[in-house]
């Protein structure tokens, strides 16, 4: 597998896979725009960290997040890994959460966190590659009528 950064170069492709996927695979509703806005957001973020995952010279998928520092430690905040569907179940995202995490650590980081979906899928994929629920946080949200 090859592993690259994340740039306005490539962007395009990993937006119209990123489309492709979430609206044919996950019963989304995205459109290029809107993709395009969402991951050239995080891309640009300071100390963003975003890398697109080859495999046999195609996309097989991404990830996108950024350094956090706190006052005793670096952390990587991980927004999104997508393994897009023909690549999935075939240990790609186990790779690149690997390659992700040999990064990071070059960097400095002693904590990765993320968010995910409550799912057993997601939560499998997660707890096999060391991640743990944290017990001292709670997801908080609001949402407003239009």
């Amino acid at each position: 597998m090859e592993y690259v950064k994340l740039t306005e170069e490539n962007i395009d492709a990993v937006v119209c896979n990123y489309v492709d996927y979430y609206n044919n695979y996950d019963n989304g509703c995205w459109t290029y725009e809107k993709a395009y806005k969402r991951i050239h957001q995080v891309m640009t973020i300071e100390d963003a960290e975003c890398m697109v995952q080859y495999a046999d010279g195609k996309m097989s998928g991404f990830v996108m997040g950024y350094y956090k520092e706190f006052d005793d430690l670096k952390a990587y905040f991980l927004e999104e890994i997508v393994i897009f569907a023909e690549y999935q179940n075939k240990g790609y995202g186990a790779a690149f959460l690997e390659e992700l995490e040999a990064l990071v650590r070059r960097n400095g980081v002693e904590h990765l966190e993320l968010i995910s979906v409550n799912d057993e899928h997601h939560m499998h994929f997660y707890k096999k590659s060391g991640f743990y629920a944290a017990t001292n946080l709670v997801m908080m949200g609001k949402h407003f009528e239009i």
